[in-house]
């Protein structure tokens, strides 16, 4: 009888201890999952609640004579638009009446999914606002190279029609904000570069990223 006594303590200590080491895994996975902290640096999203994202540490290319080659950085062709537009698409996503409430929205004036499409009732019409900072991107590359885009079409700068001038200023005041918003807090240091008189600003910084390839696939 007391060789069960001791076997059955045995056997409950160590299903605590298993209990008590599981349920503190799993706590530390929950504070440090990526969505986890995402949702402390974000207002609501739903798309934290419906994609699981994942953190690459990538070092980013920030050459200024666009070595190594990125097609982003090249100057205007066909190839180029077609990349950017591949990056840049804005796919519109339906999401809930609890989702539209939560994001601080008024349901009655989003506008709401046809039942046609087979989403459901009570759906609504997003786009995710990275991919919509992306397009601004691209529009104020455009700009940069007036001459390829929009010179063909509008001759000189001034005959620009005032909503186009209107979508370019958009495009800064978003950028500016979101940038203000969550500045880069990397460092920037200045290297001495073999045929340079002076040091150069070394701009290649390593950052924590969000696998836009993937999440952008899943959109």
């Amino acid at each position: 009888f007391r060789r069960n006594i001791t076997s059955y303590l045995n056997l409950l200590f160590f299903l605590t201890n298993l209990t008590f080491l599981s349920t503190l895994l799993w706590t530390a996975h929950l504070t440090t999952s990526p969505n986890t902290l995402l949702k402390k640096t974000n207002t609501y999203t739903p798309l934290l609640d419906r994609y699981n994202f994942s953190f690459n540490r990538v070092k980013n290319n920030a050459s200024l004579f666009n070595t190594p080659y990125s097609i982003y950085k090249d100057a205007p062709s066909p190839a180029v638009d077609a990349a950017w537009d591949a990056i840049a698409d804005t796919p519109v996503l339906a999401i809930s009446r609890s989702d539209v409430v939560k994001m601080g929205k008024e349901p009655e004036y989003v506008v709401r999914v046809p039942e046609a499409f087979g989403y459901g009732a009570n759906k609504y019409f997003a786009v995710n606002d990275g991919q919509h900072l992306l397009h601004c991107l691209d529009e104020l590359r455009k700009f940069a190279h007036y001459e390829y885009y929009y010179s063909p079409k509008y001759g000189a700068e001034a005959n620009l029609p005032p909503m186009v001038k209107a979508h370019r200023s958009h495009c800064v005041g978003v950028l500016l904000d979101t940038l203000t918003c969550q500045p880069s807090l990397n460092m920037v240091v200045w290297e001495y570069v073999q045929g340079q008189s002076e040091p150069w600003p070394d701009f290649d910084t390593w950052r924590m990223c969000v696998d836009h390839g993937a999440f952008y696939e899943w959109q």
